[in-house]
């Protein structure tokens, strides 16, 4: 994926060290993960009207939104197994590790980069975190990838769950699953996935598969 603008604009050295680091690391999975959520946030941006400069503008940023895993123990990531709660802090501790990496490299704090590392977990309802931040005041950008991210994560085998077809995965996000609400979401992001929801699926599975 070519880099936009705000690449261009941030240290060019650190920024090219911090991304070698990342395509270093041996997480295959985060790796994929990273770059479907960009192509997805793409795909809505574009649905609610972002012209191909601003799409691309924000799914690089969406590709980026897990950086801060890339500080952190995989395996972590991986358990097969309920979390303790002091393992969903630390996990949680991903978004803001993430931001501050991106700051260290030169990124624009106010840029769409951090936006989505920092606020990729806030909720629609406020429910969410690092902040609680809620409605509107979500960065556009961690809205989108809100969606994306789930859609992704549940389509996706884990050592924890296993892979979910697009119909269970259309019916959590727009009906809920007790653990996943629409509330959860914006409105017209998720209105976007909804009525792109064939795009969605044919671009995760370009086979045809399910």
């Amino acid at each position: 994926m070519t880099a936009p603008t705000e690449l261009q604009n941030a240290g060019e050295a650190a920024a090219s060290a911090l991304l070698a680091a990342i395509e270093q690391t041996s997480d295959e999975l985060l790796h994929q993960h990273e770059a479907m959520v960009g192509l997805i946030t793409h795909l809505l941006a574009t649905a609610l009207g972002h012209d191909e400069a601003a799409a691309a503008e924000l799914s690089y940023a969406a590709s980026l939104h897990d950086v801060g895993r890339s500080a952190m123990s995989g395996e972590l990531f991986a358990k097969d197994g309920a979390l303790t709660d002091d393992e969903i802090a630390e996990i949680r501790h991903h978004t803001t590790r993430g931001a501050d990496l991106l700051l260290a490299a030169g990124f624009d704090p106010d840029g769409l980069a951090v936006q989505a590392a920092r606020h990729h977990h806030e909720r629609y309802d406020g429910s969410g975190y690092p902040q609680g931040t809620a409605g509107d005041a979500i960065p556009l950008v961690a809205r989108l990838v809100a969606v994306a991210d789930v859609y992704d994560a549940l389509r996706a085998a884990r050592p924890y769950k296993p892979a979910f077809d697009h119909a269970k995965v259309c019916r959590i996000l727009l009906d809920g699953d007790g653990r996943c609400d629409p509330a959860h979401f914006d409105p017209a992001v998720l209105g976007a996935f909804r009525d792109n929801a064939e795009a969605i699926r044919r671009l995760w599975s370009p086979t045809g598969g399910a």
